[in-house]
């Protein structure tokens, strides 16, 4: 026969009940808003064209299609090398065209004697 939990047993089982949903629940809330943030940007070849004369505004332009809109140029500043990241957001259509865009960011650290480079997809 199953014996029943009173008092503080129960209490503690209950407490450790809601603190599992409650952890669950923002875990899955931030997996969905990291997934619509993220979903739709996919990175784009680009090239630095331009950087200001204190070193800290860089230009660069992202090769895409007419059917993709530029979204934006995440920064990685470390104490060697800067490396620029440029996506877009997509939209389908069969119609599209290559075109270029120019972006431009403002870095934390001027660039200095740091390598500046940007990624590939």
């Amino acid at each position: 026969m199953a014996e029943r939990l009173t008092g503080e047993a129960r209490d503690r089982v209950r407490a450790s009940a809601l603190t599992f949903v409650g952890g669950m629940t923002i875990l899955l809330v931030a997996v969905a808003l990291y997934a619509t943030l993220v979903e739709g940007t996919s990175v784009v070849p680009s090239s630095v064209v331009a950087v200001s004369d204190d070193g800290r505004r860089v230009t660069v332009e992202l090769e895409h299609t007419t059917c993709e809109e530029p979204a934006e140029v995440t920064v990685d500043e470390r104490t060697d090398e800067v490396v620029l990241t440029a996506r877009v957001t997509t939209a389908e259509d069969d119609g599209c065209r290559p075109v270029t865009s120019r972006e431009s960011v403002t870095l934390a650290e001027p660039l200095g004697t740091r390598e500046l480079r940007t990624t590939r997809p």
